[in-house]
């Protein structure tokens, strides 16, 4: 992997991504768990400072000034004195007592905070609070130093977690990029190979299920169904070589014929007739080609509506009753009313048409013919059967394919396109289209999934 490939990969943009986003997370926990500790200390602080308060202006109240002097004077001798402060003077701003400073201060009310020289000659920051005891001034106070101590390991802490937090984060990024680069580089080489013109290959899947596996699944299908439609391609042009091969030598066969011994108009007129005819039944086998290849984009999927199967089979019967009775067939109608499907009506139609003329085409005369119009399971079925010779079980998939033709058809009129246009057509519509046994004969049964 490249330098400059790993620097455009999206794992590491992604990695980048959130780690400032956990970045930004992260300070935002830090500024509310700073302000949360520091509050907490600065609280406990004050409740501190609030409770000397009350019990010296409660000595005051008892038993005078002199008992608040008093108490000053042991807490200054105290380890208290150390992180405290306690203040008091008269209104000419004399100090009557201290403990922890000997600076005069101005008279205020409620809370304060400010710094004060200590006996280091370094200054401390001190929160205070002040009242007025009659005609004196008293001020107690405790070192602020604490909530800065317990900022100060916050910092710390935070400063290390960042600190380790962005290059795992980064190292993580890496390692997934490493990892995601590989699996498509893996894709783009199997794609450079197909491209090349190795249709049977495949893009790896590594089985994790994960959101590049899931594509390369959706890459493969997609790969699988033009494999098959290129050898549907290759065998339609090899079909279409060979079957459009014997016409078209008759028709120049017969022109040269023409040419060669026919010495008057109704001789000239005789084979420029059959030119035509064979020339329409090459074009009618183009149209049929076409027509599939029409089916199968699924351009015809926009006429699709609701209408009666029922309706259409009976159609099927009326039409094809008397050419089954003038071709010596038994034609049976067994169409149950009321069977409806969604779809293009005139494909179905040539769907039926196809399966019913196969039956009457390729099978002696005597045959009987059953067309059935039915619900299955609740599906809508089409079935078309005959007990004539039928088609042979290793022959059955393959007269699916275009211009496949049995041996024993090959007497009769045809293009071999007829199966393979019904299967388009039950393709399109969803449904599957399959042969079997009749006992003796043939069936042919189509099955739609609504």
């Amino acid at each position: 992997m490249r330098l400059d490939d790993y620097w455009r990969s999206a794992p590491l943009r992604i990695a980048a991504t959130y780690t400032v986003i956990f970045g930004l997370s992260f300070l935002l926990i830090l500024a509310v768990i700073y302000w949360a500790a520091g509050r907490d200390v600065e609280e406990q602080i004050r409740q501190t400072i609030d409770q000397d308060v009350r019990v010296l202006r409660n000595d005051y109240e008892q038993q005078g000034i002199k008992e608040i002097a008093e108490d000053i004077r042991v807490l200054a001798k105290s380890v208290e004195a150390n992180r405290s402060l306690y203040l008091l003077q008269d209104s000419g701003g004399n100090i009557v007592a201290s403990a922890g400073t000997t600076e005069v201060m101005s008279p205020f009310e409620g809370w304060q905070e400010k710094p004060f020289l200590r006996a280091a000659k370094r200054p401390d920051h001190f929160i205070l609070f002040g009242t007025q005891l009659g005609e004196y001034f008293l001020a107690v106070g405790r070192r602020a130093h604490p909530v800065w101590e317990v900022h100060e390991a916050v910092l710390k802490s935070f400063a290390w977690g960042l600190g380790a937090m962005i290059p795992l984060a980064l190292l993580g990024g890496f390692i997934m990029g490493q990892r995601s680069f590989r699996r498509v580089e893996a894709i783009g080489s199997s794609m450079r190979e197909i491209a090349e013109g190795d249709l049977s290959r495949r893009v790896p899947v590594t089985g994790t299920g994960d959101e590049i596996d899931r594509l390369a699944r959706d890459i493969n299908r997609v790969l699988q169904e033009i494999e098959r439609l290129m050898d549907q391609l290759k065998q339609v042009t090899s079909d279409i070589a060979h079957d459009l091969r014997t016409p078209l030598g008759r028709l120049r066969q017969g022109l040269e014929r023409a040419v060669d011994k026919e010495t008057t108009v109704a001789g000239y007129r005789g084979g420029v007739e059959k030119s035509i005819t064979e020339i329409d039944g090459i074009l009618s086998t183009f149209n049929a080609i076409l027509h599939i290849a029409q089916i199968e984009a699924g351009k015809r999927r926009a006429r699709f509506a609701e209408f009666s199967l029922s309706e259409l089979g009976q159609s099927v019967l009326d039409i094809y009753g008397s050419v089954a009775e003038d071709s010596l067939h038994e034609l049976e109608d067994a169409v149950a009313p009321g069977v409806t499907v969604r779809g293009d009506r005139d494909l179905l139609m040539q769907l039926l048409v196809n399966l019913v003329e196969n039956a009457i085409c390729h099978t002696p005369a005597g045959t009987h013919i059953r067309l059935v119009v039915a619900h299955e399971s609740d599906r809508p079925t089409l079935l078309v059967s005959d007990d004539g010779p039928g088609i042979p079980a290793d022959e059955r998939e393959r007269v699916f394919r275009r211009f496949y033709r049995l041996d024993s058809s090959r007497t009769t009129p045809g293009s071999g396109l007829g199966l393979a246009l019904a299967e388009a057509i039950a393709n399109l519509h969803g449904a599957v289209i399959e042969l079997a046994d009749n006992q003796p004969g043939l069936r042919v049964v189509v099955r739609f999934a609504y």
